[in-house]
């Protein structure tokens, strides 16, 4: 019986393992806080190249993050080609991704 609970542990946390790996990285939860205080303050175009390049850098830094498709997405929709409201959604679109992740809107 006592072998039973010895690979209890292991298969517990290989259990509690799998289910963290769909979590973001320190890098990636940064590049979502970034982009949430950018969001938060209106959006403004001002500020979008220092953020993109800010939320660029940071995931830049993370090994594995799912987070790359939505930011690039981001990253390439131009206000010239488009209205800025293309390039607000695309930001609310990289957010979403980060919520689907388990990131949450930092309170404040």
């Amino acid at each position: 019986m006592s072998r039973c609970r010895i690979w209890a542990v292991p298969v517990a946390a290989l259990a509690l393992a799998a289910c963290a790996g769909g979590g973001l990285d320190r890098s990636s939860t940064e590049a979502c806080d970034a982009l949430a205080a950018w969001s938060a303050a209106g959006s403004p175009a001002d500020q979008r190249a220092e953020v993109t390049e800010r939320v660029g850098d940071l995931l830049g830094q993370s090994d594995t993050t799912p987070l790359t498709d939505p930011y690039e997405r981001f990253r390439d929709t131009r206000e010239e080609d488009l209205d800025y409201a293309a390039v607000v959604e695309a930001g609310a679109n990289v957010l979403r991704a980060c919520g689907d992740h388990g990131w949450e809107r930092p309170e404040g």
